[in-house]
């Protein structure tokens, strides 16, 4: 088939589908994979001093993709956005499976596209992530979707959670926190004033995250976090989250929150307050995590190590809910973060 055709996959029709094109993806299977695609289900070996964990998340056209976004970086983020909670589990990432809701008219182009992004994402410097199973159905024009259900592998009773912060303990986050939802509202034709560079950098955050997935399991394997969470939904809403679990409050200081330099020219140059923006757009999938003080250097030579940049911005503390200061006062948001519902 010559590239850019648009034969549809009605056309080659759904087992000719995944035999050519779904299928390939899984590759070599590696010993942990007893039985892959193929059957009714897949079998796989999970070692008896490991637990597995597992993970589930959909991207639907019109809500978490334009209609005319790149499959294939469509394909990395659907896996990286996975990796991302796994992360916050500090569990290492095994297999996948893949289901996809396809209009009929759907050009097979677009699924190969698809295919190679996941194929892309799955080689991690850890160990590659392997495709064993999934489903395929017929979606309404404009309804395309694809949901991946990841599973990892972690130490027994070692699994990082949302419920393990003690009060006195540093909040620190990876990477930059709002070039997401900059680079959607770029995508969507908003932010005009923005330099190329910075618009490219920007889309680029919010189209293929980066999930910090070894560094978090060094951060588990060094007994350094006490309580974790990716940050999906917003700073404030996650970490709303993670307080709730752990029957704490946080203190959090904006002027500490890390941006993107392409963030901060932006916010610079707008005129306008996009901190609400910022802080709860989602899709930072960056890793949010709390550590005893005394660990502040062990942690810092950890993330220089892996070359991961973190950023200390507050403290949890008895109470509970997140409180946002500026200048030693409290900062009111409008939302606190992403609803899928709403």
């Amino acid at each position: 088939m010559a590239e850019g055709s648009m034969e549809s996959v009605a056309a080659l029709g759904e087992f000719a589908l995944i035999e050519r094109i779904i299928a390939p993806a899984a590759g070599s299977l590696p010993a942990g994979v007893a039985l892959g695609i193929g059957d009714d289900a897949a079998v796989l070996n999970v070692p008896r001093t490991q637990q597995l964990v597992v993970t589930t998340d959909t991207l639907v056209e019109g809500i978490h993709f334009l209609s005319d976004a790149d499959p294939f970086l469509l394909g990395q983020k659907a896996l990286r956005v996975n990796l991302a909670d796994l992360a916050a589990m500090a569990a290492q990432p095994q297999w996948y499976l893949l289901s996809l809701s396809l209009p009929k008219e759907t050009p097979i182009h677009w699924v190969e596209g698809l295919m190679s992004g996941l194929r892309q994402a799955a080689v991690r410097p850890g160990g590659e992530v392997f495709l064993v199973g999934g489903n395929t159905t017929a979606a309404p024009t404009g309804a395309r979707s694809l949901t991946i259900t990841l599973f990892g592998l972690v130490g027994k009773d070692r699994a990082v959670t949302r419920a393990g912060a003690q009060a006195g303990d540093d909040l620190w986050v990876t990477g930059s926190i709002g070039d997401a939802a900059l680079g959607l509202a770029l995508s969507r034709g908003a932010l005009p004033e923005v330099s190329a560079e910075d618009r490219l950098y920007l889309q680029g955050r919010q189209q293929l995250p980066d999930p910090p997935v070894e560094f978090a399991r060094a951060l588990q394997d060094s007994a350094y976090s006490r309580a974790a969470i990716d940050l999906s939904d917003g700073l404030p809403a996650d970490l709303g989250h993670l307080c709730q679990m752990s029957k704490l409050a946080a203190r959090v200081e904006l002027a500490k929150i890390p941006l993107s330099e392409a963030a901060a020219r932006v916010l610079a140059a707008q005129g306008v307050d996009l901190w609400q923006q910022l802080l709860t757009g989602g899709e930072d999938y960056e890793l949010l995590f709390t550590a005893a003080p005394s660990l502040r250097v062990n942690i810092e030579q950890l993330a220089a190590q892996f070359q991961v940049r973190i950023s200390r911005i507050g403290e949890m503390v008895t109470g509970s809910g997140v409180v946002l200061e500026q200048d030693g006062m409290p900062v009111q948001l409008q939302e606190k973060g992403w609803d899928h519902l709403r």
